[in-house]
């Protein structure tokens, strides 16, 4: 059963939603970026969006939802993330922070040691990985530390001017939506699964 009465209704529905949605995470987040610092909130706020956003453009809010694909096809088909930079936010802070409440200090990604350090500014930075010297470590407490080869940097106010961007940008997220009927489908079906009463 279509659950809107024509394809405007359809598209006025879903702009306003997914703009409330983004809205209330840049309100968010820049409360977590003042001081006392609430980094973690922010990024976890910023994965779940991209979570929403994924399932939208999959057709699929299921609870079985396959969520760390659709999440990452989004970033690279919306947010021009290379399949790399997606890969190493999931794994260093998206699926931590989910089920552990922070990210991993240090992971392993192709033969590579891999820490991370995010910034609240700083777009020269962000999604860079960089090279660090021989014999880097992570100091984890006085006696322990885990080496590590390279560095993962993360923006978070850049992150979430790319989660905008991703929607409301020409040939973003809105913009294929009110274009392409199989995009208008999924939207449908994702957004009845969202509102349909839990068994």
């Amino acid at each position: 059963m279509r659950k809107f009465a024509e394809q405007r209704e359809l598209i006025r529905f879903a702009k306003n939603f997914i703009r409330e949605r983004i809205d209330s995470l840049e309100n968010d987040v820049r409360h977590c970026l003042q001081e006392p610092f609430a980094p973690f909130p922010a990024l976890l706020y910023c994965f779940s969006t991209i979570d929403l956003l994924g399932a939208l453009c999959a057709g699929n809010a299921a609870r079985n939802a396959p969520t760390t694909r659709q999440s990452a096809d989004y970033m690279q088909r919306f947010m021009n993330y290379t399949e790399e930079q997606s890969r190493l936010l999931q794994n260093l802070f998206r699926h931590k922070i989910v089920h552990l409440a922070q990210p991993k200090a240090v992971i392993e990604d192709n033969s590579r040691l891999i820490c991370w350090h995010y910034r609240h500014e700083s777009r020269e930075h962000h999604l860079k990985l960089v090279k660090l010297p021989q014999g880097s470590k992570v100091q984890i407490t006085a006696s322990w530390e885990i080496s590590c080869d390279y560095e993962f940097n993360i923006s978070i106010s850049h992150l979430v001017k790319d989660i905008r961007d991703s929607v409301e940008s020409p040939n973003g997220y809105l913009e294929s939506l009110e274009k392409t009927p199989d995009l208008q489908d999924r939207f449908e079906k994702a957004i009845a699964q969202i509102y349909e009463p839990t068994k």
